[in-house]
């Protein structure tokens, strides 16, 4: 597990001992490193009601907008995006990883908003869907996500379907997984799918007998007891029980608008899982506020330094 805001561990460390640190370069004779350097933002919850009609609310949609009336509308700040695409365009990235809720009810202004912001972020990206992406059945048999984001999960695949997707990049892969279903009012739950999760099975097995760095990306925590009820992966056991037989190096969630540390059990070492807070956040409670996670990821190891919202700009988190 990633012990603090910036952190830097060996990935191949014998699991129940802690993961070393890495060298501060590879040995001459080792191969060259081909690593990654990006951003891991998540939640964004762009927001766009231009062309809503009211028969778009005839349907859960409905005790969505009156949250984001009273309260949701309030806790979100799309300039905080705009700073956050800034700030990752400083660091210097090769990419920016958007894992899930892009919007808020799945209306088509809000896709069409999003993949304008992003383009216009000049940035490359990696994305997949979180559960506001698929809000109401309409949305998900429309293929709205896909329609305006399918250039971002651009990638391998099996068996013709969408998910998983796997993405090279170097020595790293990211495993794009879907959880995200409609469902009904008060409910936020996903779900893998026991074919998608066949799927993924196989990728990690490859990957890794690849050597590659492989991080999986994910909307829902795949971690007990992080999610309320009514909010959690219903499925998070079978997709335990595939990391712990084939592996991964990292696992990135979204979903609950804070950060998150925790692991889960891999064949040779825990996996670190980490999840980030809202990026768009007006939220100032420790671990709610907006956030970002820079990476350097390679098959050596990986290192992360996480940055907080501060009210102006994001800055690099206290030790």
């Amino acid at each position: 597990m990633f012990a603090g805001p910036a952190a830097c561990y060996n990935l191949r460390g014998p699991r129940g001992e802690p993961p070393g640190r890495l060298a501060a370069r590879p040995p001459p004779t080792d191969p060259p490193v081909m690593s990654l350097r990006f951003v891991h933002v998540s939640d964004i919850h762009l927001l766009d009601l231009q062309g809503v009609r009211p028969w778009h609310y005839l349907n859960k949609r409905i005790t969505g907008r009156i949250n984001l009336a009273l309260r949701r509308g309030h806790q979100h700040d799309g300039a905080i995006f705009e700073a956050a695409m800034a700030r990752a365009a400083g660091l210097g990235v090769d990419r920016v990883v958007i894992t899930g809720d892009l919007t808020n009810l799945s209306l088509p202004s809000e896709f069409a908003h999003a993949r304008a912001r992003l383009d216009a972020a000049g940035l490359a990206f990696t994305v997949i869907p979180g559960n506001h992406d698929a809000y109401v059945e309409e949305a998900v048999t429309g293929d709205l996500f896909g329609q305006h984001f399918r250039a971002y999960m651009d990638g391998e695949r099996r068996d013709g379907a969408a998910f998983p997707f796997a993405q090279r990049h170097g020595d790293v892969v990211f495993i794009g997984v879907s959880t995200a279903v409609p469902t009904v009012a008060f409910d936020a739950t996903g779900i893998v799918g026991h074919q998608q999760l066949e799927r993924l099975a196989a990728m990690l097995s490859e990957f890794g007998a690849a050597g590659l760095c492989r991080v999986v990306l994910i909307h829902h925590p795949p971690v007990e007891g992080v999610s309320k009820p009514r909010h959690e992966l219903v499925d998070l056991a079978e997709f335990a029980a595939v990391v712990a037989r084939f592996g991964a190096e990292l696992i990135l969630h979204g979903h609950e608008h804070r950060r998150v540390q925790s692991f889960l059990p891999g064949p040779r070492a825990d996996v670190p899982v980490s999840g980030i807070g809202s990026t768009t956040s007006r939220l100032s409670s420790p671990g709610r506020e907006a956030s970002l996670a820079l990476y350097e990821a390679s098959a050596r190891g990986i290192h992360r330094e996480l940055f907080v919202w501060n009210g102006n700009a994001f800055a690099p988190a206290p030790a």
